[in-house]
């Protein structure tokens, strides 16, 4: 891996399309000043967190040339 931030950003995306796809599948009810937010939006925040950890995980596998080389 040449790129470790993007890995471990890709990691944490990772972690966090599970919580929401566990809160989507389950049906967990979440509270914010009283108001209850709908679950639907759970299943896209997975769906975006999943395509970002992927490509960053692509990004982080990719070596790039060195500055100034052409």
């Amino acid at each position: 891996m040449k790129r470790p931030a993007s890995l471990m950003a890709a990691v944490l995306f990772i972690f966090m399309a599970i919580g929401q796809l566990i809160r989507f599948i389950f049906g967990l009810s979440v509270f914010i000043g009283g108001i209850e937010i709908p679950v639907w939006p759970s299943g896209v925040a997975a769906m975006v967190l999943a395509v970002l950890a992927v490509w960053l995980l692509k990004e982080a596998s990719r070596s790039f040339p060195p500055i100034g080389s052409e």
